[in-house]
């Protein structure tokens, strides 16, 4: 695999922690449950599982209008799922609760080894197939490279997130740190609590994905490193889909943006993650996540919980 990481770090200026986390609780009200788009009556809704990788009234903001174009252009009502969990959505997705699931690479990797679940589509983020982690430290920290971190606290998402545990650790690794010895792990579910923990001082430095670490560089944050290209967020059918579902998708995200300039121009308008569109997706894609997993985890990577994961845990 080679290294994950570029130790450059990039210095901006500090604007003020207070107005980051100003900014950033604006987005911190919860969203309880699904979000249902309508349809005819006693239809039966499909299900779109989404797992957490921020906090719920976010991803409600992110992820509502993919569902609302989805119920418009397949003809069905949709309904958007958002997972308490990461665990929870393959749970859904395995048992077939969930009729599609918006998964993060290394979860992907799991609910295939667990059930046979398969890519349909990734994210095309920026035009590109694949995203990457960022570390992150204070603008006004002393940190230089990633080796400095030795003896410092270091902060992670949800064990079981790719950008924002997997490749963080790494980063950690190859530079010589075992995360739970030489570096304390502190675990905060979201990326954005991640970052935020970093502004406040409760950790040195922490782990996020690209897009969510770009909105604090220059607003107290400074890039540490960054990693490899990471293939992107796949959407994914589980065991029981027939082929129905996977073909409603790939007419959906890929054939009728393709053809029609107002659908593409609709997109634009969704969030920043989404609005670039769909590429198709192969669960070979994703034998990088699973290279790297069985070398920081091991073998049973695959099968383990997020407990089990955490830096001292087993992992």
């Amino acid at each position: 695999m080679g290294n994950w990481w570029n130790g450059s770090p990039r210095r901006r200026s500090l604007l003020g922690v207070a107005a980051v986390l100003v900014a950033a609780a604006g987005l911190a009200a919860p969203v309880v449950g699904s979000a249902p788009s309508p349809g005819p009556p006693g239809v039966q809704p499909y299900r779109l599982g989404v797992v957490g990788f921020y906090n719920p009234r976010l991803m409600y903001l992110k992820y509502q209008s993919l569902v609302d174009y989805l119920s418009e252009t397949t003809g069905r009502p949709w309904e958007l799922v958002i997972g308490s969990s990461y665990e929870e959505t393959v749970e859904g997705l395995c048992s077939g609760d969930l009729d599609l699931a918006y998964l993060g690479p290394f979860t992907y990797t799991q609910a295939h080894a667990r059930c046979g679940a398969r890519p349909v589509v990734r994210l095309r983020t920026g035009g590109k197939a694949t995203y990457r982690s960022l570390m992150l430290v204070r603008t006004d920290s002393p940190y230089t490279k990633v080796s400095d971190l030795r003896g410092r606290r270091f902060g992670f998402g949800s064990p079981l997130s790719t950008s924002s545990h997997l490749v963080p650790r790494a980063i950690l690794v190859d530079a010589g740190l075992t995360p739970g010895k030489d570096v304390e792990c502190r675990y905060f579910r979201h990326h954005e609590r991640a970052a935020r923990a970093v502004l406040l001082g409760e950790v040195e430095a922490c782990g996020v994905r690209d897009i969510v670490g770009e909105k604090y560089v220059g607003r107290g944050l400074r890039i540490l490193a960054r990693s490899e290209p990471i293939p992107n967020f796949p959407l994914v059918v589980g065991p029981g889909d027939d082929g129905t579902v996977r073909r409603m998708i790939l007419r959906a995200l890929l054939e009728v943006p393709r053809t029609d300039a107002a659908v593409r121009a609709r997109m634009k308008g969704w969030d920043r993650e989404l609005a670039d569109g769909f590429l198709s997706a192969e669960d070979g894609d994703y034998d990088p996540v699973r290279e790297l997993a069985s070398r920081i985890f091991g073998r049973r990577a695959f099968h383990l919980g997020p407990r089990a994961l955490q830096c001292g845990g087993g992992g």
